[in-house]
């Protein structure tokens, strides 16, 4: 029988913020945003959506216990792996180009509230970095690593490199990945090698200016906000400039990236649908342009038609992106970050 040697991990990373500003270790907003931001904004932070750790071991099994603040572990549209499990990638250092985070093992919650299961195993003993990503739609309480007796392990220190703040709706917040590490924020963030701090928040990415000046706290090498599919035109209308407006006055120089909604599958043969998109990403272009007049510097703009496939093939109920939509988002917005990043 395997004698196991167990580890507490310390602050995830992916946050905006240190772990004393906020309530709980793996909540997204600092304490003074309650009361500020929207109920549901708040309630939908404490959720460790984009949240992850990376450690260093030779173990040839790794296994996980945990602790979860929410009874529903799996969603019509997402399985309970997605909503409340666990997500391990390893890095690569066997080819001659550069080192890639590639996908171990994965572990769904057992139960609740207390969940053990393993990782992966049969792993090579070779000391290799490790990324867990943790649950999208659940309250992650508490986790600890487990380790066979003998083998090394480490915490690792919390990358310096300033973060991508990708500010959104429930495709941010994670709907409907098959696991934690498909997600936009995760996928971008393996790609660009720095942290992604997804701030998305489901069905309630709506740009109020509360939100432009928590994200702006953040001291960031880019901001991206996708909020169009939560808003109305309306909203769009009114809201984009001084979403953006506030975010820039808090910090003056940086690329800010808006992006458009995605198109939504059924629009096709939908007629209304294609008209929602058509209004408020005339209002978003709008607004984007107005500020461009305005002398708002650094400001950026990435076009919706193109985030998903033209097959549509790519989601799971017509809004939500499955994997593949989730990788081609990635793809095109990888694109246009890469420049704006080494700009």
């Amino acid at each position: 029988m395997t004698d196991w040697q167990w580890h507490r991990l310390g602050a995830p990373e992916g946050k905006g913020w240190p772990e004393g500003a906020t309530e709980r270790r793996y909540d997204r907003l600092p304490r003074h945003a309650e009361g500020r931001v929207p109920d549901p904004v708040w309630e939908l932070s404490r959720q460790s959506s984009s949240l992850y750790s990376r450690f260093r071991t030779d173990a040839t099994e790794i296994r996980a216990r945990w602790r979860l603040g929410q009874p529903e572990l799996a969603k019509w549209h997402m399985a309970n792996l997605a909503v409340s499990g666990l997500d391990l990638y390893g890095d690569d250092a066997t080819g001659a180009g550069p080192v890639l985070s590639r996908w171990v093992g994965s572990a769904g919650a057992s139960g609740f509230p207390e969940s053990e299961d393993s990782l992966a195993a049969g792993l090579d003993p070779v000391e290799r970095a490790y990324t867990i990503y943790f649950g999208l739609f659940n309250r992650l309480e508490e986790i600890e690593l487990g380790v066979p007796a003998g083998a090394d392990f480490e915490l690792l220190p919390p990358d310096p490199a300033r973060p991508v703040v990708y500010y959104g709706t429930s495709i941010v917040h994670g709907a409907a990945a098959s696991r934690p590490g498909m997600t936009v924020p995760a996928q971008l963030g393996r790609r660009l090698g720095r942290p992604v701090i997804g701030l998305g928040f489901s069905g309630n990415g709506r740009m109020e200016v509360e939100l432009a000046e928590l994200v702006g706290e953040i001291d960031a090498a880019l901001w991206i906000v996708d909020c169009l599919p939560n808003m109305s035109p309306e909203q769009v209308a009114e809201r984009t400039e001084p979403f953006v407006a506030a975010l820039r006055e808090l910090r003056p120089a940086g690329p800010i990236l808006l992006v458009e909604d995605r198109t939504l599958a059924g629009s096709w043969a939908r007629s209304a649908q294609a008209t929602l998109h058509r209004e408020r990403r005339a209002a978003h272009r709008e607004g984007f342009r107005r500020l461009v007049e305005a002398g708002v510097k650094d400001l950026h703009y990435l076009a919706g038609d193109s985030l998903l496939g033209e097959d549509r093939e790519d989601t799971v109920d017509g809004s939500h992106p499955t994997d593949l939509g989730f990788t081609r988002m990635a793809d095109r917005l990888e694109a246009v970050v890469v420049p704006l990043l080494d700009q």
